[in-house]
């Protein structure tokens, strides 16, 4: 008894077991059957996701912080991007939770024509690093609404 009452209060000040704050809005169907390679305005489309989860501790009472990182939409050859290109959901999916959030474009000094989309998602739930996490995003263009995903982006450790 006398030890475990340390190990209660290593554990509380530690903040516990990691996990997620739950699902933020569920996977609309487009969504889920979302491609890895799609074709739009003559381009062919993969989705590029870099994730981390930063471990680095802050002073108390600093909450954890979740996931994220950057995600790229690549196309098959350099050039400029389809007129009206915007970025306008994502999703990340770990088994059965869905963590929906507007990606944000990374400032870049110049015109990017191997990345046509090149945004950061931050602030996700608190999903343990070495994740496997389906990644999905939702653009459009002047000719549509597009969705594609990237599958089994692993979710790595930042200190």
């Amino acid at each position: 008894m006398r030890l475990l009452l340390p190990l209660v209060i290593l554990v509380a000040a530690c903040g516990g077991a990691v996990g997620s704050p739950g699902p933020s809005a569920p996977l609309p169907p487009e969504a889920r059957g979302a491609l890895e390679q799609i074709y739009v305005d003559g381009h062919a489309y993969t989705l590029q996701a870099d994730l981390y989860r930063d471990l680095m501790p802050g002073p108390a009472p600093t909450p954890k912080r979740g996931v994220g990182g950057t995600i790229f939409l690549t196309p098959d050859r350099e050039s400029d991007p389809p007129a009206g290109m915007r970025a306008d959901k994502a999703w990340l999916v770990n088994g059965s939770e869905v963590w929906e959030t507007v990606p944000q474009p990374l400032q870049t000094f110049a015109v990017d024509r191997q990345h046509h989309l090149s945004l950061s998602v931050r602030d996700g739930p608190t999903w343990d690093a070495g994740a496997k996490v389906d990644v999905v995003l939702q653009f459009s263009t002047s000719s549509g609404t597009y969705f594609i995903q990237h599958r089994g982006a692993q979710v790595i450790g930042a200190l």
